[in-house]
C-alpha cells in the first residue's frame, strides 16, 4: 500500500465520529483499491463508541495513519485539518466513514487529474449509488448541467467523498483555510472553481450509505427533495450561515488573486443584500446559477428575499 514515490501517491482523508457500525467495511474497499500507491490519514473528530479503538487496532497493523484523539470540532474543520498536515502527496481524497468505495475509484481521479499540467489547481468529482443502510441501492446521482464559478457561489455539487484534489489545489486551499464555510467539499468547488479546473466524472464511484446519523446526507426521494427545499425557506432566524456568507469569507481571503470578472462578480453578489435594487438586478444575473429550473426558482425568490 506504501510507496517511495510521493508525486504518484494519495492521501486518503478520513474523518471519523461514532462510526463504528460501518467502519471495517469501509475501509476494506480503501485496502482493496487497484490504486496501490495510498496512504490513510485519520482524525477521529471526538468519537464516543469504540470508533477510535478500532482505529488504533488498524493503526496497529501499520494500515493507516492515526492522529491523535481531538475534540469535536465538526466535520468541515476536521478534513480541513487532515488536508493541511496529512504532508505531501500528488492528490488528496476525502473520505467518509460509512461509506463503500468501487476498487477503481482512486485509479479514475488519477488518471483524471493526471491529464491536466500539475501546476493548474484541479479538482475531481463523481456521480456515486445512493444506498440504504443495508447497502441496498436506491438511486444513482444526479449529473450536472453546467460547472462553474457562478454556481459554486450558490450550490454545492460536488459531494465530499467523491472529491479529490491535485498538489496544486490542496496547496492553494491550505494557504488560506477559512474560519467558517457551508462545509469542506462546498469550499473546495468555489475555491477551485474560481482558480482552477473541475473535472466532472460521470460514472459512478462509490456507494453513498444514506442513514439516520449522516452529517449530511442526500434527498433520495421526489418528497424528500421537496422537503429540503421547503426547508430551505425556514431559515429565516439570525446566526444562519449562508452561501453569502461563505462568498464574503472567499473575497476577504482570495480578494488580492481574483480576476476582475470574479472579482466584479462577488461584489455584485455581496453588494445586492444591501439594497433591493441590487437584489432585483442579481435575479436576471445569468453568470449565477443552479442545476434544475425549480431551485432556480427558489434562488431567485431566496435573493429577493434576502435570505441567500
Amino acid at each position: 500500500m506504501l510507496n517511495a514515490d510521493s508525486s504518484n501517491q494519495v492521501n486518503v482523508l478520513l474523518s471519523t465520529y461514532n462510526g463504528e457500525a460501518y467502519l471495517h467495511e469501509q475501509l476494506q474497499s480503501l485496502y482493496q483499491q487497484t490504486y496501490e500507491n495510498i496512504r490513510i490519514f485519520v482524525r477521529d473528530d471526538g468519537s464516543s463508541d469504540s470508533t477510535y479503538g478500532i482505529l488504533q487496532q488498524v493503526a496497529s497493523e501499520n494500515r493507516i495513519f492515526l492522529q491523535r484523539p481531538d475534540a469535536n470540532i465538526g466535520p468541515a474543520a476536521s478534513f480541513f485539518s487532515l488536508l493541511d498536515i496529512s504532508g505531501d502527496a500528488g492528490f488528496y481524497a476525502f473520505c467518509d466513514q460509512d461509506d463503500i468505495w468501487n476498487r477503481d475509484k482512486l485509479e479514475r481521479a488519477v488518471l483524471a487529474l493526471g491529464s491536466l499540467p500539475e501546476d493548474i489547481p484541479a479538482m475531481y468529482f463523481s456521480r456515486l449509488d445512493y444506498v440504504d443502510a443495508n447497502n441496498q441501492f436506491i438511486k444513482l446521482s444526479p449529473q450536472p448541467e453546467k460547472i462553474g464559478f457562478g454556481n459554486a457561489l450558490v450550490e454545492n455539487i460536488a459531494t465530499g467523498c467523491t472529491v479529490v484534489l491535485n498538489k496544486s489545489a490542496r496547496d492553494l486551499i491550505i494557504k488560506s483555510l477559512p474560519d467558517r464555510c457551508l462545509m469542506h467539499d462546498s469550499w473546495c468547488y468555489l475555491v477551485i472553481s474560481c482558480f482552477g479546473e473541475v473535472l466532472f466524472d460521470d460514472q459512478s464511484t462509490m456507494r453513498y450509505r444514506q442513514h439516520s446519523n449522516n452529517a449530511i446526507g442526500a434527498a433520495t426521494s421526489v418528497w424528500d427533495s421537496y422537503i429540503r427545499r421547503v426547508k430551505r425557506f425556514s431559515l429565516f432566524k439570525h446566526g444562519v450561515f449562508r452561501f453569502s456568507d461563505q462568498a464574503e469569507t472567499f473575497l476577504e481571503r482570495y480578494s488580492e488573486v481574483l480576476s476582475d470578472e470574479a472579482k466584479a462578480l462577488l461584489l455584485e453578489f455581496l453588494g445586492a443584500k444591501k439594497l433591493f435594487l441590487g437584489r432585483f438586478r442579481l435575479v436576471f444575473n445569468r453568470k449565477i446559477w443552479r442545476q434544475s429550473i425549480l431551485d432556480n426558482l427558489i434562488l431567485k425568490l431566496l435573493i429577493l428575499m434576502n435570505r441567500y
